[in-house]
């Protein structure tokens, strides 16, 4: 059977990545400096050692949608790089915090059976009473789907739809041992709008009190400044107090200079200490050495003040043993105390030492970390934090008293600025203040805004905030690797989801909601972040409002080469066809080489909608298309795939034709276009430049990131005002003008391309290639052009 053909078996997948990573985890638990590293590695060990016993044994079916042995596609897998399934689940392992808690209210100990009477309780009257009080108030966190399961039986009971919730608890009840079909209690209801944040407040607060450990070099000089240095004072007066005429000072010339500058010694003048010790003075020395034996300070041998402290305990408890040499060195330490800071007491030393408590009186950032952490506390853990004012107040009265420390100290700005992480804000805000910085930190706020939306349809408050709770809770769940095109497991696969979705009501408000929200999430990706190809998990979410909107939207995935089969889903050629069509005798068609004869072969592989059979012949031609542009066989290895990858990724744009064209953002991009390419190639010139390790792994994959962005650089260029190629090939040469000869050189082949594909010209022709003109691609089955620069 064909591998590209429906129905094909999928490939066995070798084992050798699960021992890859579990080698490397291996090395990480044992060789890193940082315990709470190493201790993570040996979790992640664990896991591996799992993932590899259940593909050893056939316990664990890699590349399938159900991966796990006997279990249902709804059950939420525990998933590990790469997306192997490790055999655990996600609702299961050991009993949380509040299940124990809950146990111990009932007077039971956490025996094996416990989860299943933890779930069957909720069955009874009580049960169902305390459901019912936890849809009311919404006070609740679903952190795995199936964690919702018993509140929508709950809904479902509570307005008399006894069969969809007998439906439910038939599905899952054989789990009720193994699974927690009930959420964690709250302090407050998490809220579903249009305003998100990027991590929720448990994170943040996780973040800070990492942050606990303290700084030993600020800590060192806090010790340093309230113990060492007035016991340095001490012992300089006293020694002074023991010279014979004037104080020892340094003889400073008119440049400054505290040395001779042939002898390169110290022009010492002033008296000598040790000539002469007034009354009480071995007795007060004997009094300071013992406050400082007291003291835990760091103390460094080469210090001066660990020196004259030293010499002090000579002085008095054997001063037959002092030398001259020694008598020397205390001149010369006193006389650079005295010629640098003044006399012990005098303006100038006691402005000095007040400069330094100052600055030592404030509460270390650590300590500050956990005042902020254990503020995060009151605030629900799972959720965003709309005013983040009563976080950011000086630390109070109780807090200070609890850390041993002065009330009044301010939060500094590089803490405060962690807790914009999770401060409620619309996408918009956070990506213009800088909080969400890539499309993938994109992806991840955006269930929230979606949950919100596909909640619109449903009428009921209660189960409207329930459905925007599963709804995140469900685009947590981390993708499997997949085989054969299967896809992955989706929302309404989930019993209870299908039970919620029953009450939804799919009138023209929500469809409109998520049309415009999809057109404005389209919008800022485009010209927030113009030199990244949109990321799985953003493109997943699109076609989630699509698919609210009512709109055919066929988006493309991100394949891997490692594991493609050398074949594309349906839709790639409908992408492709789309494409060809918006970008007809364009520069991206002209310095790509996509010819008319292509552009119209392209427009043939859009499928009939009711011959789903010949839609995989027109993938076969896509293939063979593909093949032919990348100069390869499919199934030609990793590099070999990755070549067939980018050539399907150019003629289908990776989404932004289907985006711009299907979504009509052509006209409100139109102005924007220019700038956006702009963009791309500053980001370019950055990133070739940015300090990396010079090794292979690091250089290609800088690379394949800059024939990524050239790419969509190209795409927007095509479609902006006419006049914009050639003023944009000009302001590029400017900006090159300001770069490392490197860099010009290394941009140079593509420069070229790009003026060749501008003035109308083929790079194919022989003459423009034995120029040296190249198109800027992120692979190559031969060395590439860039590396040799």
């Amino acid at each position: 059977m064909d591998n590209d053909a429906p129905g094909a078996e999928p490939l066995r997948i070798a084992p050798g990545y699960a021992a890859l990573q579990l080698a490397a985890a291996l090395r990480t638990s044992t060789d890193h400096p940082d315990s709470q590293v190493r201790e993570r590695a040996r979790g992640k060990v664990r896991q591996w050692e799992q993932v590899m016993a259940g593909m050893l044994t056939g316990s664990i079916d890699v590349g399938s949608r159900t991966p796990l042995d006997g279990v249902r596609a709804w059950v939420t897998p525990d998933i590990v790089k790469g997306g192997f399934a490790t055999g655990d689940f996600k609702a299961g392992g050991a009993l949380l915090e509040h299940e124990l808690q809950t146990l111990a209210s009932a007077g039971m100990a956490p025996a094996p059976d416990a989860r299943r009477w933890l779930n069957a309780r909720l069955l009874t009257d009580d049960g169902m009473a305390g459901l019912y009080a936890l849809l009311d108030s919404g006070c609740y966190d679903v952190n795995v789907p199936e964690e919702g399961a018993l509140l929508v039986v709950a809904w479902l009971t509570r307005h008399g739809k006894a069969d969809a919730a007998r439906e439910v608890l038939s599905a899952i009840a054989p789990w009720f041992d193994r699974l927690r079909f009930f959420p964690a209690p709250a302090a407050q209801a998490r809220r579903f709008g249009e305003r998100v944040f990027l991590k929720p407040v448990r994170e943040v607060a996780l973040a800070l009190h990492k942050r606990r450990a303290p700084n030993r070099r600020i800590m060192t000089q806090r010790d340093t400044v309230r113990a060492l240095l007035p016991l340095y004072d001490r012992a300089v007066q006293l020694f002074i107090e023991s010279v014979e005429g004037e104080p020892p000072s340094i003889d400073i010339d008119a440049n400054g200079a505290w040395r001779d500058g042939v002898s390169g010694k110290f022009r010492i003048a002033g008296g000598w200490p040790c000539r002469h010790y007034p009354a009480q003075w071995h007795a007060r020395g004997e009094a300071l050495l013992h406050e400082w034996s007291g003291h835990s300070v760091t103390r460094r041998k080469d210090d001066s003040a660990t020196q004259l402290l030293d010499y002090l305990r000579i002085c008095v408890m054997e001063p037959a043993a002092l030398t001259g040499r020694d008598v020397g060195k205390i001149r010369l330490i006193l006389a650079r105390y005295i010629s640098k800071r003044g006399r012990p007491g005098s303006a100038q030393c006691a402005a000095l030492r007040s400069e330094q408590a100052r600055q030592a009186r404030g509460v270390p950032h650590h300590l500050l970390a956990g005042v902020l952490a254990d503020r995060l506390r009151a605030y629900p853990q799972e959720g965003g934090i709309d005013d983040l004012a009563p976080l950011s107040v000086t630390v109070t009265a109780a807090e200070a008293a609890n850390l041993g420390e002065g009330a009044g100290s301010a939060i500094p700005p590089s803490l405060l600025a962690k807790l914009w992480r999770c401060h409620i804000d619309t996408i918009a805000a956070l990506v213009e203040h800088g909080i969400i910085r890539s499309a993938e930190a994109l992806a991840t706020v955006l269930p929230q805004l979606s949950a919100a939306i596909n909640g619109a349809a449903i009428e009921d408050t209660s189960l409207k905030h329930l459905y925007g709770a599963l709804y995140h809770a469900f685009r947590r769940r981390r993708s499997v690797l997949l085989q054969n095109l299967a896809p992955q497991v989706q929302l309404h696969e989930l019993p209870w989801i299908a039970a919620v979705n029953a009450e939804r009501q799919h009138g023209l408000q929500p469809r409109t909601l998520a049309r415009r929200t999809l057109e404005e999430i389209a919008v800022l990706t485009l010209t927030s972040f113009p030199q990244t190809m949109i990321p799985n998990p953003l493109v997943q979410e699109m076609s989630a409002l699509a698919g609210s909107a009512g709109l055919d939207l066929p988006l493309v995935e991100e394949l891997a080469a490692d594991i493609f089969e050398g074949t594309f889903s349906p839709k790639f050629s409908r992408v492709a066809a789309q494409a060809s069509t918006l970008l007809e005798d364009s520069l991206y068609c002209r310095y790509y080489g996509i010819d008319a004869g292509q552009r119209s072969y392209l427009r043939e592989l859009v499928q009939p909608a009711k011959a789903p059979v010949h839609a995989w012949t027109y993938i076969k031609e896509l293939i063979r298309l593909c093949e032919k542009r990348a100069g390869i066989r499919s199934n030609g290895g990793v590099t070999g795939n990755a070549m067939m990858i980018e050539q399907q990724q150019i003629l289908t744009t990776q989404n932004l034709a289907a985006l711009v064209s299907l979504l009509g953002l052509g006209d409100e991009l139109r102005p924007r276009f220019y700038g956006m390419a702009q963009q791309c190639f500053e980001w370019i010139c950055r990133d070739q430049q940015a300090g990396r390790d010079e090794c292979d792994v690091e250089l290609l994959r800088a690379i394949r990131n800059a024939a990524y962005a050239w790419r969509q650089m190209i795409f927007f260029l095509s479609l902006a005002p006419a006049p914009a190629t050639a003023e944009l090939i000009a302001w590029a040469h400017a900006h090159l003008a300001q770069q490392s000869p490197r860099l010009r050189k290394r941009l140079a082949p593509a420069m070229a391309g790009l003026e060749l594909a501008a003035a109308h010209r083929s790079l194919d022709e022989p003459e423009n290639l034995a120029s040296g003109a190249r198109r800027l691609l992120g692979y190559s089955c031969t060395p590439h052009w860039m590396l040799a620069v």
